[in-house]
């Protein structure tokens, strides 16, 4: 997966419930156009619940509970107050933690895939790989990946040659576990990997420096 650049866009599209396919993430159903992010910086992080319990010999019991999502966390540029006004009253409109929005980071593969991309049989959730047909080039472990009938976002665990010579299929592995059911009728979405996420807070604050530029810094989760 290759990094982002910073003062690259960054993609944010507000969202009713429930989300309907987006082709350009700069369209929104909700609250007019999408809008481009200038960052200085942006940490991305893969959250596990895990809950633990210690007996009184100090052994420990570890159990999963929820699911994985993503964490974002953005540090917007300084900026003049009417570029500042167009990107925070974006966010100051979705009601604290209430209303769910599209995110797009913008990542590119480091690989080179082209074309489309069908998974090639049926598989329940829970599964951490699926077999796929169509497609060339190639895909880079590390690379955001969703599929076309749900909205989670996964990550390639594997690097996956498409099409290769000696088999019409391709594996590609994946994290976390699906978390619903593919068939052979979806396909794979892996450039424009459009998050669906909300803020983690019901605060959206801002800083003015004393050369009167605006900044802004925001968390959010992935929905699951």
């Amino acid at each position: 997966m290759g990094f982002f650049k910073f003062y690259k866009p960054i993609y944010y599209t507000a969202l009713t419930r429930p989300p309907a396919p987006v082709s350009d993430p700069k369209v929104t159903q909700a609250s007019g156009t999408g809008e481009e992010l200038t960052l200085t910086s942006m940490d991305v992080e893969s959250n596990n619940d895990t809950k633990i319990t210690t007996a009184t010999s100090g052994r420990t019991q570890r159990v999963a509970v929820g699911g994985q999502y993503w964490s974002f966390k953005i540090n917007s540029t300084f900026m003049e107050e009417d570029d500042f006004r167009a990107q925070y009253t974006k966010f100051i409109t979705l009601d604290g933690q209430v209303k769910p929005f599209l995110f797009n980071p913008k990542f590119i593969s480091s690989g080179t895939p082209s074309g489309t991309l069908t998974v090639s049989d049926d598989y329940v959730a829970g599964s951490l790989e699926c077999r796929s047909t169509g497609g060339s080039g190639s895909l880079k472990k590390g690379d955001f990946i969703k599929f076309s009938n749900h909205d989670k976002v996964y990550m390639l665990t594997e690097d996956v040659n498409l099409n290769q010579v000696d088999s019409s299929e391709d594996v590609i592995k994946f994290y976390p576990n699906l978390v619903t059911a593919i068939s052979n009728t979806t396909t794979i979405i892996y450039t424009d990997v459009n998050f669906v996420c909300y803020l983690d807070q019901n605060k959206v604050g801002f800083s003015i420096s004393t050369d009167g530029l605006y900044k802004y810094q925001l968390n959010f989760n992935e929905e699951i």
